[in-house]
């Protein structure tokens, strides 16, 4: 037999099932697999004091997809948790009301590039850059001697206009579980690059194993999810998957 051996890189892709849109990059993945899952009924045999199985039958009972991805872009988010994403437009947010309180840090609605002025509930005093508050971490600190006063029953007491960038925003665990039909278009660096393609008709969306924001590595974020029987395809073809590769001269 000749060599097949395999060593696997490329992109895998993913649009929402039935969709009439285009596959989307996931962006850089560190693994994807496949896994069938199968379930023994095993008949023992009793005509003999040793013992063993008189019959076996493996039943499918499913099978799971796993891959890790590391951009942690909005749209990997927003498939691994569930999420609706709001795309924010640079711009200059005037006279946002905001709760502050001395000796500490407030966020604003939107992350801030810089904060141009800072005024009083009602508009009629302005604040000191500095001595009044400070720009910090995409928001507003206020320091312990600020001549800003504490808010009164929870009421606004100052109004901030500021910058902010580009963004998106992800509103986590809001939407209903999707199914997603995934691509992967790969290569087989241990035979001289031969295309591989690899079609997973109907997979349920799994949700993010674990989001870690801190850490020494890189960020890695882990999905399992399990493919689903595509009624739509023909007799004798796959309803799961299908591979696909170029022929090793």
């Amino acid at each position: 037999m000749k060599d097949h051996s395999y060593l696997g890189s490329g992109k895998l892709l993913i649009r929402e099932y039935g969709a009439a849109a285009p596959f989307e990059e996931v962006g850089n993945c560190s693994a994807l697999t496949f896994s069938p899952q199968e379930e023994k009924k095993n008949l023992v045999d009793y005509t003999n004091p040793g013992g063993g199985n008189r019959n076996e039958v493996a039943r499918l009972t499913g099978v799971e997809a796993a891959y890790t991805f590391h951009d942690f872009a909005a749209e990997n988010f927003a498939r691994t948790l569930r999420s609706s994403v709001t795309t924010v437009v640079a711009g200059n947010v005037t006279d946002e009301s905001v709760v502050a309180y001395k000796g500490g840090f407030t966020p604003l609605a939107k992350v801030a590039s810089s904060i141009t002025s800072v005024k009083d509930a009602t508009a009629a005093t302005t604040y000191t850059p500095g001595d009044d508050y400070e720009f910090r971490d995409g928001g507003i600190y206020i320091p312990a001697d600020s001549t800003i006063p504490a808010p009164a029953s929870g009421a606004a007491n100052i109004k901030v206009t500021y910058a902010n960038a580009a963004q998106k925003k992800v509103e986590a665990l809001t939407q209903s579980a999707k199914q997603y039909e995934m691509l992967f278009v790969g290569l087989n660096e241990a035979q001289s690059g031969k295309r591989v393609r690899v079609h997973a008709h109907k997979v349920s969306g799994g949700l993010l194993a674990s989001m870690g924001l801190i850490g020494e590595e890189y960020g890695a974020g882990e999905v399992t999810g399990g493919l689903m029987a595509d009624t739509t395809k023909g007799t004798g073809l796959s309803q799961y998957f299908t591979v696909t590769m170029e022929d090793v001269a």
